[in-house]
């Protein structure tokens, strides 16, 4: 007996949701054995920039690491 079955694939595009906020987010690794200096969780890019700024000006520590989270959606595109 053959069992035949006939798959079909959807395409989706994905895109930034708009209506979700990016969280960005930045530690100090010039020396990670005594810096433990973190941002905190932050909306706005220009926060984010002051507040690395400020701590760069206090301790003279050049090296950052950013991260920015976002959502995103997966919209139904066309059958394949």
């Amino acid at each position: 007996m053959t069992v035949r079955q006939r798959l079909r694939f959807r395409q989706y595009h994905v895109k930034p949701d708009e209506t979700a906020t990016v969280i960005g987010q930045a530690w100090c690794c010039t020396d990670e054995t005594e810096c433990q200096w973190t941002s905190g969780e932050r909306t706005r890019a220009d926060d984010l920039t002051a507040l690395i700024a400020k701590h760069a000006a206090e301790t003279e520590h050049q090296c950052y690491r950013r991260t920015a989270t976002d959502y995103a959606t997966a919209v139904p595109g066309d059958w394949v």
